[in-house]
This record gives C-alpha cells, structure tokens and sequence, in this order.
C-alpha cells in the first residue's frame, strides 16, 4: 500500500500519525520478532523450563512459525 493510499485512509490526521516520535518509549526497550524472540526475551526471565518449551512450541508452529510473531484466533 503506497504512502499517499495510507494519508488518504487516515484523513486530516494522516501526518500527525505517521510521523510520531515517542517520547516515553525508547527504541531501545522495543523487542522486536524474530525467530529468536523466545531466547531474548523470556529466557532471560525465571520462567520455568518447561514454560519457555511451551512458548517456543507456539511460536514455531503454524503460518508465521519460527518468524517472532504469534497470531492466536478466537
């Protein structure tokens, strides 16, 4: 989808949206997918094992399997 099709969807606040900066979330603290997503950010935890097997068993498996991402559906 090109930018001017997004500006037009968005309207009178298209510009406001699509050049916000945070000022309270750096970009830093961002964890972001990836197929190492369960060893950055949840094995550093005191989870147990078989917990962090379990994570990484639903995002390995399925369409986005092994991408970061998660999509679980009603």
């Amino acid at each position: 989808m090109a930018k001017n099709n997004v500006s037009s969807l968005l309207g009178k606040d298209a510009d406001s949206l699509l050049t916000h900066k945070s000022k309270t979330i750096l970009k830093e603290q961002l964890h972001l997918p990836g197929p190492d997503f369960v060893d950055r950010v949840f094995s550093i935890s005191n989870r147990n094992p078989q917990t962090i097997r379990s994570l990484q068993t639903l995002f390995d498996h399925g369409r986005l399997g092994k991408t970061g991402f998660l999509s679980i559906l009603p």
